[in-house]
């Protein structure tokens, strides 16, 4: 295993700001964020070629590239090409993308087979490049319920399409069961806690990793047991909303944690 930062979390810089910022933090790798201003809106060849040159000049890997390739979107056609390109050009050798735009309880039937059908021919195509899709789990898909997340699967039936973990609700982390079912499939990982607010008790904010209701430690031994050998990645930061400083602090701590937690866990 290794630690990882999604540049998501750092979207209040450029990308090669990010990049230096996740490399002076001491992370193993990055995911490139597939929306601008970290990748253009369109292809473009020479961006894509400048944030590869950075991230290897900083000795990291491209974890993954951070994709919102979904079959659902009227652009999926362009964007599953130009998701190839990109990985292609990064060295990715994984996409991250998604599972249609409907929980499991709110889609029909027609809706399973057109996206496990149209993700099965794109990993056909990825698998061309020696890339595996990450699927998200996530709110607002079909995979946004361990279950879901089995039934695309199943229906799909393809080697290389597999998931991106993350936990779907921090009150309720249900990790053992959810990783029991879906471990096999797990390449890499989104990290991020949250905690009641000491505040406003009723609701719950977003925490360093390690002081969250989700035991990462605990998550990373289950999904170990899984043969699990991917990145493991920071995917948002406590203090954004307070400012930069405190934000990189925590980005730091963050890599320290899971710099230890991945070293620890990895076979």
């Amino acid at each position: 295993m290794k630690s990882g930062l999604a540049t998501i979390a750092l979207r209040k810089f450029d990308v090669f700001q990010a990049i230096d910022f996740a490399a002076e933090a001491g992370f193993h790798g990055v995911e490139i964020w597939g929306r601008a201003p970290h990748t253009h809106d369109e292809f473009d060849e020479e961006h894509t070629m400048r944030i590869r040159d950075r991230v290897r000049g900083h000795g990291m890997k491209v974890a993954m590239f951070g994709s919102y390739v979904n079959p659902s979107l009227p652009d999926y056609a362009q964007k599953s090409k130009d998701a190839l390109k990109i990985a292609r050009i990064l060295g990715a050798k994984r996409i991250r993308i998604w599972a249609g735009d409907k929980e499991p309880h709110d889609a029909d039937e027609e809706l399973w087979p057109f996206v496990a059908n149209a993700l099965r021919d794109y990993a056909l195509q990825a698998e061309d490049e020696g890339i595996r899709l990450a699927i998200e789990m996530h709110g607002g898909t079909l995979c946004a319920t361990a279950e879901g997340c089995a039934r695309v699967l199943e229906m799909a039936d393809a080697p290389n399409l597999k998931l991106n973990y993350q936990v779907f609700s921090p009150a309720d982390p249900d990790v053992d069961r959810i990783i029991g079912m879906l471990g096999d499939h797990v390449i890499s990982v989104h990290a991020q806690n949250h905690r009641p607010s000491r505040l406003q008790p009723d609701t719950w904010e977003l925490c360093l990793i390690e002081e969250g209701n989700v035991d990462y430690d605990h998550v990373l031994s289950l999904l170990a047991e899984h043969g699990f050998k991917g990145f493991v990645e920071v995917e948002f930061l406590k203090g954004e909303a307070v400012s930069d400083e405190a934000m990189i602090e925590s980005m730091k701590r963050d890599a320290a944690y899971l710099r230890e937690l991945t070293a620890k866990h990895t076979l």
